[in-house]
């Protein structure tokens, strides 16, 4: 029974020290390719432009999808709800938070500019999940090299809405927010290459 136990201690004790010698490399090569990341992800402070998408189309907006959230605001109101939406309100949101955030991203001393630059390098797609009733954002940002399904670097964003106002004022009041949190990740982002 001793020699059995010796003999499978021997042999499991041959088969895991080359395992762990392949994950002392790939850990080496991992830490490589995540310095490697980190420095690409603080250059992104050099681009000149820089895009930036921001979809509301999957968000839940007061727990209903955006198309049936515009279909009872439209019954509410005896205004044209989806003409507003699609022309006026979702534009003005959108608007209101890139314009935070480059603002706030100015105010971190970043000269890189932000916004609708579809031959930029690189791009940030924006992904709404959640608007609440007080108009509370949270929303996944992607960073990526254009042309490339694979993201650099994920972060998530969230902004908290408003008290008071008309329920296109407390999605701004969200947005905005978001924007100016945004910017601060991305500040540690061009800092540190990392969050």
């Amino acid at each position: 029974m001793n020699k059995f136990l010796l003999l499978s201690c021997t042999v499991i004790f041959a088969i895991s020290a080359p395992v762990e010698s392949l994950f002392a490399q790939t850990e080496k090569l991992d830490k490589k390719e995540r310095k490697e990341m980190r420095e690409l992800l603080k250059s992104l402070q050099n681009e000149k432009e820089i895009d930036v998408t921001l979809d509301i189309s999957r968000a839940k907006i007061h727990g209903y999808s955006e198309s049936d959230f515009v279909y009872r605001e439209n019954l509410r109101s005896d205004r044209d709800w989806p003409t507003l939406w699609k022309n006026e309100y979702k534009p003005d949101l959108i608007l209101d938070f890139i314009n935070t955030f480059n603002l706030h991203m100015f105010d971190y001393g970043y000269s890189v500019r932000f916004g609708n630059f579809e031959q930029s390098k690189y791009q940030i797609r924006l992904i709404v999940s959640r608007i609440s009733e007080n108009g509370e954002v949270l929303m996944s940002a992607y960073i990526k090299e254009r042309g490339q399904e694979e993201s650099l670097y994920k972060l998530t964003i969230t902004g908290r809405g408003g008290t008071f106002g008309s329920k296109v004022n407390l999605m701004g009041d969200g947005l905005k927010r978001a924007g100016k949190e945004l910017a601060r990740q991305m500040n540690i982002l061009f800092k540190r290459g990392r969050i």
